[in-house]
């Protein structure tokens, strides 16, 4: 009956549940704050969560992330830590995850339907991490970084706690992803034991509605992008379109494609923020509150980035944050640099957990090569145009220049290997390289190895000699 009226709107039914769901978690959300008890929290979270999951994905989806979650915490809690547990979890929560995208894959091959596999993906970082802040927690502080003692966990939380952070309904359809001792300390309320607060919730109100509101204004985008689909990117007509045309199209159709993420992920930190989780501490006044804690992107940001590292820290920041606390630094050892395998395992890790579509791949080893060209080019173009004199940075006159190029390259190159992410199959994705005669690529990776291997780094001004008496 419900769904026949849903039906009417002309929109997914599908869609339509979970963004009734993101609009219900508002009042629900004011309820779970005002609740006396930590308890309470819990119950109400995976009672939400599963309702959620069981109207808007499917009558049996919770199954998925139930039986996932209690496998997770039986292991934690049978295995020892000389096997150690954080990476078997991890190796059985993607695995869990890849063999969902292969079913959707073979169930709905390149759908969009909504189904279990999308609050899958989320669970799965939050699973990973809790096993990692576990095994954290039964080190001693002087083997751990600052970072990682703060969400490090001593022993096992309550399977009621568990499962409380497992279903925390605010983000449970559309993330973002948190760790487990900010959801403890905010159950708890040890998240506002903190001077002025002492132990009170602050009013979260304007913030969330400030959320809420830019969740609003994207929702126009998300509209316009379904007249603008990218897949008109792998056209004939596309393809006979005058040059500069297709240059500017390109990039305005996947931008417009990011719209859509925008607004479910504002509206699920909306409501995260109302319950009061999303309290991050205070400024540097010591006054003004931060809610910041889950945000999950800064469109900005992502929009006017001037390198793929921009990009990175601005979109999708939950799962960014999962990739390099438990990805790309745990095979960095300590003081050591970054290398390009742990670059490129920590891309591939990304694509794993997105899926099996050929566009996922294309698009992560794109990017590898793109932040290593970033990365080559800070190092031996930059100073050319940044001079250094001692602890001095003299910009010269042509940085503005170069800022305006780097940011234009970066943000293209993304759209252009961004539509193979969109596209998920390897046939669109070689249409709109031939489009181009496959120049951005072959620009690319001959820009890469000139950087790489035959470009010399500039010497670097010694510093001046202080002189002494």
């Amino acid at each position: 009956m419900i769904d026949s009226y849903l039906e009417a709107t002309g929109f997914p039914v599908d869609q339509v549940k979970t963004v009734i769901c993101l609009l219900l978690s508002y009042p629900f959300a004011a309820i779970l704050k005002k609740l006396p008890s930590a308890n309470l929290k819990h119950l109400m979270n995976i009672s939400l969560g599963i309702f959620y999951c069981t109207w808007s994905l499917g009558e049996w989806s919770w199954l998925h992330s139930f039986i996932s979650s209690l496998i997770s915490y039986g292991l934690l809690m049978i295995i020892p830590n000389r096997y150690k547990p954080q990476l078997i979890v991890f190796a059985f929560c993607l695995g869990y995850l890849s063999i969902s995208h292969i079913y959707r894959i073979y169930t709905d091959y390149m759908g969009w339907t909504l189904d279990f596999t999308g609050p899958q993906m989320i669970l799965t970082l939050k699973l990973t991490s809790f096993a990692w802040n576990l095994h954290d927690g039964s080190k001693p502080d002087n083997e751990l970084t600052e970072d990682q003692k703060r969400r490090s966990i001593r022993k096992l939380p309550t399977l009621l706690e568990f499962f409380g952070f497992v279903y925390f309904f605010p983000t449970f359809l559309a993330g973002p992803t948190m760790e487990i001792t900010d959801y403890l300390e905010y159950t708890s309320g040890k998240m506002f034991q903190v001077r002025p607060l002492n132990g009170k919730a602050p009013s979260s109100l304007l913030p969330a509605l400030k959320t809420l509101g830019l969740g609003l204004l994207m929702f126009p985008f998300v509209i316009l992008s379904g007249q603008f689909p990218v897949t008109y990117l792998s056209t004939n007509e596309f393809r006979y379109e005058p040059l500069l045309y297709k240059l500017i199209k390109l990039h305005i159709f996947v931008v417009l494609s990011r719209f859509r993420y925008y607004f479910g992920w504002y509206m699920s930190e909306g409501s995260a923020v109302l319950s009061g989780i999303g309290f991050n501490g205070f400024e540097k006044d010591g006054k003004t509150m931060k809610w910041d804690r889950i945000t999950n992107v800064y469109p900005l940001s992502v929009e006017l980035a001037s390198n793929v590292r921009d990009v990175s820290n601005n979109w999708n920041i939950g799962t960014s944050d999962w990739l390099k606390r438990y990805v790309y630094l745990r095979l960095t050892p300590p003081g050591a640099k970054p290398t390009f395998f742990a670059t490129l395992a920590t891309y591939v890790i990304s694509a794993f957990w997105h899926g099996f579509y050929p566009g996922y791949y294309i698009f992560f080893v794109a990017c590898t090569l793109l932040t290593e060209v970033a990365k080559d080019m800070r190092r031996k173009i930059r100073p050319y145009f940044v001079k250094q004199n001692g602890d001095v940075a003299i910009q010269t006159p042509l940085k503005t220049v170069y800022d305006i190029v780097g940011s234009i390259c970066c943000v293209w190159w993304l759209s252009f290997f961004g539509a193979s992410f969109i596209f998920l199959n390897i046939e669109r994705s070689i249409h709109l390289w031939n489009t181009f005669s496959y120049l951005p690529i072959i620009i690319l990776i001959v820009t890469f190895i000139l950087l790489r291997f035959v470009l010399p780094t500039p010497r670097s001004t010694p510093k001046p000699i202080k002189k002494t008496n």
